[in-house]
């Protein structure tokens, strides 16, 4: 069985870090190797990220669109100069209300395979 939080960590996360990675790299014109040591992260991930061989960002990202704004908001604290302990207050705001989302709660009704969950507390 996985819980919520790992389908965050394993679905949701990286779609948000690829677009995290592309908004730095297009809109802030950031360089890669700068765009990997402020998220913590190898240049050849992101460089993966860009050329869209890592992560199922846009399916993800159809589902949650969220996922970008959190991303743009993400990015501009980067650009403003706040280290990660500042911003990822944003990824803990994202994950609460990706997780409220009835595509979340059907995404992992289907992942879980956990006969009468309820732990979302809705249908």
């Amino acid at each position: 069985m996985k819980t919520p939080c790992e389908l965050v960590v394993g679905r949701i996360m990286p779609a948000m870090r690829a677009s995290v990675v592309k908004e730095l790299s297009g809109k802030y014109h950031m360089k890669q190797a700068d765009i990997a040591r402020n998220l913590g992260i190898t240049q050849a991930s992101v460089s993966q990220y860009l050329s869209s061989a890592r992560a199922a960002g846009s399916k993800m990202t159809d589902s949650f669109p969220e996922i970008k704004r959190f991303a743009s908001e993400i990015a501009r604290r980067i650009d403003a100069g706040e280290g990660q302990l500042e911003w990822s207050s944003v990824l803990c705001d994202a994950c609460k209300d990706i997780r409220e989302k009835d595509a979340f709660r059907k995404m992992f009704k289907v992942n879980s395979r956990v006969a009468g969950c309820d732990i979302c507390k809705k249908t």
